[in-house]
């Protein structure tokens, strides 16, 4: 495993070389902006404008496993450098739309090629940050990965009405393809493993004590899928996790076709969605490290729950979705947040990265809610089953999140 000092000499410059590898994966993942242009030029539908996305977070899921093992061997620094070129290659490929004007060279090259430099990079960012910070695991991690969620709320705007209108479809790509690539490559020389083996032994395989109580063992990935607490985790982790994908679906289209907005702002609930995605991770992972990350994730499941129930009834109008989008915001921003953390509390840091890769999976499978939901409109006119669904999932995930906390005494 690579070892190093903090380019900047001190840890926090891992947690700002993590920021970075997250804000061009979520770069890649504000794929909204493209449906309209692609639905405008090729006549696609909703749902085959959707699906490069579909698989991009598919791939990108499938690939955080063995990413997590492939860090181990081979390091942070050369796994980001492979990611920043796959970063380059998907979106120069899909700048060749033109050409090649099929759904499915879209789908290999954004969603298969894209999905993988996202989960080769993204697999990055949680375990050495968690090594560097045992003492507030939850801040450091979720400030972190707080850039996959301010990255759409700072670049959808900006694809939206300035990149794609002046440069068209093929020359967005181009400018993703510079961008994703330079901006990788300096996050790869950012992060790094601790230096000492003693110091990542006592602050990294054991977590300093305090309120939200110790990593119980160290298990590699073969006997943690043998433990029911992972299966309870892991399913908590899916059934919250299908209600925030749906809602990026399908939120701009609801404010357009059910609100009635205008295009600019319907645009705005998407932006403040992103910036409650972004913003609540830190606070998250602060409020966690003092009250513990069950308590944490149960009470915002379960708020998510209720607005979702509430969702096809009461929001009708332009107040009622700004708020929603912020509630809402504060599901995915959560759990992506903590999760990671969670992860490495109940089987330790040493294969955290393969055995976060294995959690995420879950992200994957939740994936399919996009299509899902943009299907179900398509076919039925209407957003009121998608989104009761997403409720009743969420509030089922809840109840686990809580039986989990008293089963297995954690905070």
């Amino acid at each position: 495993m690579q070892t190093d000092k903090p380019v900047l000499g001190t840890r926090w410059t891992v947690v700002l070389g993590g920021f970075l590898l997250a804000l061009m994966g979520g770069l890649s993942y504000s794929w909204g902006v493209f449906v309209e242009p692609l639905q405008t030029h090729f006549g696609w539908s909703k749902t085959t404008s959707m699906l490069p996305l579909s698989v991009f977070m598919v791939v990108f899921a499938a690939v955080m496993i063995p990413a997590g093992r492939l860090q181990e061997r081979i390091g942070t620094r050369r796994l980001i450098g492979i990611g920043a070129f796959m970063f380059f290659l998907a979106n120069m490929l899909s700048a060749m739309l033109h050409w090649f004007p099929y759904r499915g060279w879209l789908v290999f090259s954004y969603g298969v090629i894209g999905g993988l430099a996202c989960g080769l990079t993204y697999s990055c960012v949680a375990p050495p940050i968690r090594r560097w910070f045992p003492d507030f695991p939850g801040l450091a991690v979720s400030l972190g990965v707080m850039g996959f969620g301010l990255a759409s709320f700072v670049f959808a705007p900006l694809k939206a009405h300035v990149i794609i209108p002046s440069f068209g479809l093929d020359g967005t790509f181009v400018l993703i393809a510079l961008l994703t690539f330079s901006i990788t490559l300096i996050a790869s020389r950012l992060v790094v493993f601790p230096t000492d083996q003693w110091y990542m032994h006592i602050y990294g395989a054991m977590h300093l004590p305090d309120k939200t109580g110790m990593v119980r063992s160290n298990l590699p990935p073969g006997q943690m899928l043998k433990k029911p607490l992972f299966w309870m985790i892991w399913s908590s982790f899916l059934l919250s996790i299908y209600g925030s994908l749906l809602i990026i679906g399908i939120l701009p289209s609801y404010g357009r076709e059910i609100i009635l907005l205008s295009g600019g702002h319907a645009a705005i609930p998407v932006s403040l969605f992103a910036l409650s995605n972004g913003l609540s991770r830190p606070l998250a992972g602060f409020i966690s490290d003092k009250i513990g990350i069950l308590s944490v994730l149960s009470f915002v499941f379960g708020l998510q729950a209720i607005v979702f129930l509430l969702f096809p009834f009461y929001v009708l109008s332009f107040g009622s979705v700004l708020i929603a989008s912020v509630l809402l915001g504060l599901g995915i921003g959560t759990s992506l947040s903590l999760y990671p953390v969670l992860t490495s509390e109940c089987f330790g840091v040493e294969h955290l990265g393969v055995n976060y890769g294995i959690v995420f999976s879950a992200y994957g499978f939740g994936a399919l809610a996009i299509q899902g939901g943009t299907y179900l409109r398509d076919i039925s006119g209407s957003y009121t089953a998608s989104l009761l669904l997403a409720g009743v999932l969420s509030l089922l995930s809840t109840a686990m999140v809580l039986w989990t906390k008293r089963k297995f005494n954690l905070n």
